[in-house]
C-alpha cells in the first residue's frame, strides 16, 4: 500500500511559553509549555496521526519511513502535528 501525499494537518495547538525565551546557536534543550486544554488538543493530533501511521504497511519501505513530525512555529507560538518520513 502506498502512502498517500496530505496537505493537511493532524491538528494544531497553541502554546504559552518557551525555555529559554530568546534561542541562541548553542542552545540545545527547548521547554515548550502548554496549557491542559491546548495540551488536549496535541494529544488529540498525536494520537490520530500514530493511528494512520499504524495502518501502514511496515513490510514496505514507505511504511517503515513513515513518520510523526512536530512543526513548532515560534513566532506564532503554534505547535502542528503532521506526517512525514524519517
Amino acid at each position: 500500500m502506498a502512502i498517500k501525499k496530505k496537505n493537511f494537518t493532524y491538528g494544531t495547538c497553541s502554546f504559552a511559553r518557551t525555555r529559554p525565551a530568546a534561542i541562541s546557536p548553542t542552545t540545545r534543550v527547548i521547554n515548550v509549555a502548554l496549557s491542559f486544554e491546548e495540551a488536549l488538543k496535541l494529544n488529540i493530533g498525536v494520537d490520530e496521526c500514530v493511528r494512520e501511521l499504524n495502518s501502514y504497511n511496515r513490510a514496505t519501505k514507505a511504511g517503515r519511513d513513515a513518520a510523526l513530525v512536530l512543526t513548532i512555529d515560534l513566532e506564532q507560538k503554534r505547535v502542528a502535528v503532521n506526517e512525514g518520513r524519517v
